[in-house]
């Protein structure tokens, strides 16, 4: 029996951001920049390919079944995914995860968040604007413009 894609609830979002010491909005605009859901496949030029919410690449998964995580919680459980997703995220901070951390040193924090998509400058530079404007637009907007109020 193929599993049903469960949702991404706020509290998944808000959990995962506390649990690694991320800044919540910095969830929610990698959620936005990758724009996938739970049982959405995307793939990539270099063969390999993204799972879910947080488009979890498919090279982490020797390294996740090595903590016992499968493919399919990744790929059907959104909650999952996000917990996974800022796991990642929280290797690739290397130690900026807690805003007055990240703050300290701009730069390096912007990079790092690239880093979750790349290490290529290029396409590092791309991911970050994105997420950042993702950021901008959906999480420090006014609550009048996203419900139209």
């Amino acid at each position: 029996m193929i599993p049903v894609p469960t949702p991404v609830h706020r509290l998944c979002v808000a959990t995962a951001a506390q649990h690694y010491h991320e800044p919540v909005w910095l969830l929610y605009g990698i959620l936005a920049t990758e724009g996938t859901r739970p049982g959405q496949v995307v793939r990539d030029a270099n063969g390999s390919y993204d799972m879910g919410p947080m488009g979890i690449n498919s090279l982490w998964l020797p390294t996740l079944a090595r903590l016992g995580i499968t493919r399919a919680e990744i790929l059907t459980n959104g909650c999952e995914n996000v917990a996974v997703g800022a796991w990642i995220l929280a290797r690739k901070l290397r130690g900026h995860q807690v805003p007055q951390k990240a703050f300290a040193h701009p730069r390096a924090f912007w990079r790092h968040v690239g880093d979750y998509n790349s290490a290529t400058p290029h396409w590092n530079h791309l991911y970050r604007q994105r997420v950042a404007q993702a950021a901008r637009q959906r999480y420090f907007a006014p609550l009048e413009q996203i419900h139209g109020h």
